[in-house]
Protein backbone atom coordinates (compact mmCIF):
# COMPACT_ATOMS: atom_id res chain seq x y z
CA UNK A 1 0.00 0.00 0.00
CA UNK A 2 1.41 3.60 -0.96
CA UNK A 3 0.36 6.67 -1.01
CA UNK A 4 2.14 9.72 -3.57
CA UNK A 5 1.73 13.03 -2.32
CA UNK A 6 2.83 16.16 -4.99
CA UNK A 7 3.92 19.80 -3.74
CA UNK A 8 4.12 21.65 -6.87
CA UNK A 9 5.14 25.00 -5.20
CA UNK A 10 8.28 23.12 -3.71
CA UNK A 11 9.14 20.76 -6.08
CA UNK A 12 8.46 17.66 -3.73
CA UNK A 13 7.38 14.25 -4.40
CA UNK A 14 6.47 11.95 -1.59
CA UNK A 15 5.65 8.51 -1.62
CA UNK A 16 4.82 6.61 1.71
CA UNK A 17 4.49 3.07 1.64
CA UNK A 18 3.06 0.94 4.86
CA UNK A 19 2.49 -2.80 5.38
CA UNK A 20 4.12 -5.73 3.11
CA UNK A 21 5.11 -4.20 -0.11
CA UNK A 22 5.68 -6.81 -2.92
CA UNK A 23 8.13 -6.16 -6.21
CA UNK A 24 4.89 -6.00 -8.07
CA UNK A 25 3.41 -3.35 -5.85
CA UNK A 26 6.78 -0.91 -5.97
CA UNK A 27 6.77 -1.60 -9.89
CA UNK A 28 3.11 -0.08 -9.73
CA UNK A 29 4.46 2.91 -7.35
CA UNK A 30 7.52 3.28 -10.45
CA UNK A 31 4.88 3.63 -12.73
CA UNK A 32 2.89 5.80 -10.37
CA UNK A 33 5.65 7.94 -9.60
CA UNK A 34 6.82 8.13 -13.66
CA UNK A 35 3.68 9.66 -14.39
CA UNK A 36 3.98 12.58 -11.73
CA UNK A 37 7.64 13.37 -12.95
CA UNK A 38 6.55 13.56 -15.93
CA UNK A 39 4.38 16.49 -15.49
CA UNK A 40 7.61 17.87 -13.74
CA UNK A 41 9.07 18.33 -17.69
CA UNK A 42 12.91 17.22 -16.35
CA UNK A 43 12.85 19.99 -13.48
CA UNK A 44 14.67 18.83 -10.67
CA UNK A 45 12.47 18.11 -7.25
CA UNK A 46 13.36 16.38 -4.24
CA UNK A 47 11.92 12.83 -4.07
CA UNK A 48 10.98 11.85 0.22
CA UNK A 49 10.02 8.06 0.47
CA UNK A 50 9.11 6.86 3.73
CA UNK A 51 8.58 3.26 4.02
CA UNK A 52 9.42 3.63 8.15
CA UNK A 53 5.89 1.78 8.32
CA UNK A 54 6.26 -0.60 6.23
CA UNK A 55 7.49 -4.25 6.74
CA UNK A 56 10.99 -5.01 5.98
CA UNK A 57 11.72 -5.95 1.87
CA UNK A 58 12.84 -9.23 0.38
CA UNK A 59 15.56 -8.86 -2.25
CA UNK A 60 13.18 -8.62 -5.23
CA UNK A 61 11.78 -5.41 -3.87
CA UNK A 62 15.07 -4.05 -2.61
CA UNK A 63 15.64 -4.23 -6.37
CA UNK A 64 13.09 -2.78 -7.80
CA UNK A 65 13.75 0.03 -5.25
CA UNK A 66 17.01 0.49 -6.25
CA UNK A 67 15.44 0.47 -9.57
CA UNK A 68 13.40 3.29 -8.70
CA UNK A 69 15.39 5.38 -7.62
CA UNK A 70 17.67 5.05 -10.28
CA UNK A 71 14.79 5.90 -12.80
CA UNK A 72 13.74 9.14 -10.41
CA UNK A 73 18.16 10.54 -10.60
CA UNK A 74 17.56 9.83 -14.10
CA UNK A 75 14.38 11.36 -14.60
CA UNK A 76 15.39 14.80 -12.66
CA UNK A 77 15.55 14.09 -8.89
CA UNK A 78 18.02 16.26 -7.56
CA UNK A 79 18.00 14.11 -3.75
CA UNK A 80 16.00 11.61 -2.68
CA UNK A 81 15.62 11.45 0.80
CA UNK A 82 14.32 7.63 2.52
CA UNK A 83 13.03 7.41 5.78
CA UNK A 84 13.65 3.43 6.27
CA UNK A 85 12.47 1.04 9.10
CA UNK A 86 15.38 0.88 11.71
CA UNK A 87 18.72 0.90 12.05
CA UNK A 88 19.72 -2.39 10.23
CA UNK A 89 17.53 -1.23 6.92
CA UNK A 90 20.16 2.01 7.17
CA UNK A 91 23.05 0.23 7.62
CA UNK A 92 21.75 -2.18 4.43
CA UNK A 93 20.41 0.52 2.21
CA UNK A 94 23.67 2.59 2.90
CA UNK A 95 25.70 0.12 1.74
CA UNK A 96 23.50 -0.42 -1.31
CA UNK A 97 23.56 2.89 -1.91
CA UNK A 98 26.97 4.17 -0.56
CA UNK A 99 27.81 6.26 -3.95
CA UNK A 100 24.84 8.43 -4.05
CA UNK A 101 25.01 9.20 -0.57
CA UNK A 102 28.03 10.31 -0.53
CA UNK A 103 27.74 12.92 -3.71
CA UNK A 104 25.08 13.98 -1.57
CA UNK A 105 22.34 12.96 -3.60
CA UNK A 106 20.62 10.30 -1.52
CA UNK A 107 20.40 10.59 2.35
CA UNK A 108 18.98 7.54 4.73
CA UNK A 109 17.28 8.78 8.47
CA UNK A 110 15.27 6.78 11.00
CA UNK A 111 12.30 9.70 12.05
CA UNK A 112 10.82 12.13 9.32
CA UNK A 113 12.06 15.38 10.31
CA UNK A 114 12.23 18.68 8.54
CA UNK A 115 14.04 17.83 5.35
CA UNK A 116 16.13 21.29 4.62
CA UNK A 117 15.09 21.89 0.73
CA UNK A 118 14.93 24.45 -1.35
CA UNK A 119 13.50 24.61 -5.38
CA UNK A 120 15.83 25.74 -7.47
CA UNK A 121 15.36 29.21 -8.68
CA UNK A 122 13.93 29.03 -12.19
CA UNK A 123 16.18 30.04 -14.92
CA UNK A 124 14.78 33.32 -16.70
CA UNK A 125 15.91 33.82 -20.20
CA UNK A 126 15.85 37.48 -21.34
CA UNK A 127 17.22 38.19 -25.02
CA UNK A 128 18.31 41.84 -26.42
CA UNK A 129 15.64 43.64 -28.65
Amino acid sequence: MYLISWMEDEARVEASLGGRVTAEEMAVLQDELADVIETLEHKPFLLVLDYAKAKGFDLDTRSVLADLKDFCFANGAAKIVSIVQDEDAMVSQCTERIQAILEGREELMLEPREIAWQAPATQVVRKAA
